[in-house]
């Protein structure tokens, strides 16, 4: 059994497995007891917003009191003071702003050009396996702003859905150059060699050419090799669907 007291009256009834707010909604009107009485669970105070989560269990007491008037004077005082207070403190201190100067550099931080000096040019026949020819392709410039972090370039095929009307298969290996003509370490293994390239096809239309700078260069990205194997000559041609268009774009890594 569980006891349940207000004042100098109690009662006792089978609470077990309820909450205290059960048991204050059960017995408020026969033990008279105001909604901001305070619970206390055998001695213990429970906070009202804890009620609805506390269990009761067998042979508990419960205790109800009723808070004093003088004591809720006092502490909404105290809470006014305090507001009061803060505000006075916070006026004029928690807050200040302070402008920095920063000048800008006046352009990007590297510039992407396409380089038309030796533009790949070769011409499939139907039904046809033939190779493709190297060239120049597009041009890196991180000298002008002399940016000597690091960079990604990628570069991408802008016209799939129309190559995928001339060629059954088309793989280009693009690499990168320095300014000096050396192969650059595209592929972020630390050393610049022959494996150092991306293969560009129909379905691997985006490939990602890493540059660990020293200094600021200009770098040429080239169509170093590949090949094709063309569809047959379909009525009315190609209408100029063999003409591969690439996307290039640089930024920070």
């Amino acid at each position: 059994m569980v006891e349940i007291r207000y004042g100098d009256q109690d009662v006792t009834a089978e609470l077990a497995g309820k909450t205290i707010e059960d048991a204050r909604r059960l017995f408020r009107t026969e033990l008279n007891i105001p909604g901001k009485a305070i619970a206390r669970l055998n001695g213990k105070r429970v906070p009202r917003v804890m009620e609805a989560e506390t269990d009761i269990m067998d042979t508990d007491v419960i205790s109800f009191t009723e808070t004093k008037g003088k004591g809720l004077f006092m502490v909404g005082a105290l809470l006014g003071a305090l507001v009061v207070t803060g505000g006075v403190f916070a006026y004029g201190f928690t807050n200040a702003s302070s402008t920095m100067n920063v000048v800008s550099a006046g352009g990007d931080f590297a510039g992407i050009t396409a380089n038309t000096t030796q533009v790949p040019t070769w011409q499939p026949f139907g039904q046809f396996k033939g190779a493709v020819p190297s060239g120049t392709l597009f041009d890196v410039n991180t000298a002008t702003s002399n940016y000597t972090g690091d960079l990604v370039v990628t570069v991408s095929v802008a016209n799939g859905d129309e190559l995928v009307k001339a060629y059954r298969v088309l793989n280009m290996f693009i690499e990168m150059r320095d300014s000096s003509g050396a192969i650059v370490d595209v592929n972020a293994d630390t050393v610049a060699d022959a494996k150092d390239f991306a293969m560009l096809t129909l379905g691997n239309g985006s490939v990602d050419l890493y540059i660990t700078q020293v200094q600021a260069d200009t770098y040429t990205i080239k169509l170093k090799s590949g090949y094709y194997v063309s569809h047959a000559w379909g009525a009315g041609g190609w209408a100029g669907y063999e003409n591969p268009i690439l996307y290039a774009e640089v930024a920070q890594r």
